[in-house]
């Protein structure tokens, strides 16, 4: 089952949380109506395998697969894992470029590479703060910042 609404809003939440939050929590956090608005989202996560509840609350579970596998969580934000190779390549494509003897077209090929990676990991990290936005308070008048109205889209 794919996630989306309120209850994507609740998971990306509780993902981006440095502790466990509890029922209450997550309908302030949400702007939710009631707080068995919440724990409906809390348990549709639960069955999902999405969320653990602990003495303090519910947790997320790091993601395995979808699009939210492609990020760590660090610090409380979406960090893209394709980072660290972009890293790697910029610290490789520095290196090579300062190397007696180098090859001048393969050292500009390693550094398109590089820019190319570059571009794609700023559009994971537009997309992170666009995700991260969701799990922010809701907008006035009770409808979620997904402009959802706290229902999920087809389910």
């Amino acid at each position: 089952e794919e996630l989306s609404g309120t209850s994507l809003r609740a998971y990306l939440a509780l993902l981006l949380s440095p502790k466990p939050l509890g029922v209450r929590e997550l309908q302030r956090l949400l702007g939710l109506r009631s707080p068995s608005t919440a724990r409906h989202h809390l348990e549709k996560l639960r069955a999902l395998g999405l969320v653990v509840e602990e003495a303090g609350g519910y947790r997320a579970v790091p993601p395995r697969r979808g699009l939210l596998a492609a990020y760590a969580v660090i610090r409380g934000r979406l960090v893209p894992k394709s980072m660290a190779a972009l890293a790697f390549t910029l610290v490789a494509a520095a290196v090579y470029t300062v190397l007696p003897g180098r090859d001048p077209a393969a050292a500009l090929a390693l550094w398109v590479s590089t820019l190319l990676q570059a571009l794609a990991v700023a559009e994971q990290l537009r997309a992170a703060r666009r995700l991260a936005q969701l799990a922010r308070p809701a907008r006035a008048g009770g409808r979620g910042a997904a402009g959802d109205g706290g229902k999920d889209a087809g389910g």
